[in-house]
């Protein structure tokens, strides 16, 4: 019969492999809000299919750099009670088997740093225009892309640095249909390619003018 001492033992393995494993989902769904996010930044290649549809893309864009901030927030949360990181280093460092490999004091320097940059990009978010400015260099002066991927990364990092020191497993935080995103705006691209040629034929032979206007009329437009 286990004792005391074995059944406390597990019941904090237990309870720290639970929590974070609620912290890895919440930092993959980061992970992938970011990822949309960033392939969604208008960079010259994609911008006119981004404008032409911005309806969709704006808001969009919006929401998922929205939910990157509030799960980031989730996993470096100070509440004791949160599936964060100090909730787990705090775990760790009351007892140092559940990841021998990390010194924690060092590791919650890393997240404060992170913090700093986390309040910024929060800032910014607050003070976002009501319009969306899809010009390439005036977006990217108000969006600190650079220091959110670095956080992220880092974080992952941090992640898998605690996960291989408690079961020498590592995730790579990716999911399988990552390559939608680029097949939907190559597709778009591809409709908005095949639209402009078929105006600038149309414009240019009067035949297939007349043709369309006497469909037209035979169909009551």
């Amino acid at each position: 019969m286990a004792s005391e001492s074995e059944k406390r033992i597990k019941n904090e393995q237990e309870e720290f492999e639970n929590i974070f494993a609620i912290l890895q989902r919440q930092l993959l769904a980061a992970s992938v809000h970011f990822y949309i996010w960033e392939q969604l930044w208008p960079t010259e290649k994609v911008v006119g299919t981004i404008n032409q549809y911005k309806g969709f893309f704006q808001p969009t864009r919006d929401a998922h750099n929205d939910r990157f901030i509030n799960k980031v927030s989730d996993v470096m949360s100070n509440n004791p009670n949160a599936p964060s990181f100090y909730r787990i280093l705090n775990m760790i460092g009351r007892n140092s088997n559940l990841a021998a490999d990390i010194n924690v004091r060092e590791v919650k320097k890393r997240l404060r740093k992170h913090k700093k940059v986390l309040e910024a990009i929060k800032d910014m978010r607050n003070k976002r225009v009501d319009h969306w400015d899809t010009n390439v260099e005036g977006l990217s002066k108000h969006v600190l892309y650079g220091d959110a991927k670095r956080m992220l990364e880092d974080l992952k990092k941090i992640s898998n640095e605690i996960s291989a020191s408690h079961s020498r497993n590592i995730h790579a935080f990716r999911y399988i249909e990552q390559g939608d995103i680029n097949s939907l705006l190559e597709a778009l691209k591809r409709k908005r390619d095949l639209d402009k040629k078929l105006i600038e034929y149309l414009k240019n032979n009067k035949r297939c003018q007349k043709m369309i206007l006497s469909l037209m009329n035979a169909s009551g437009f």
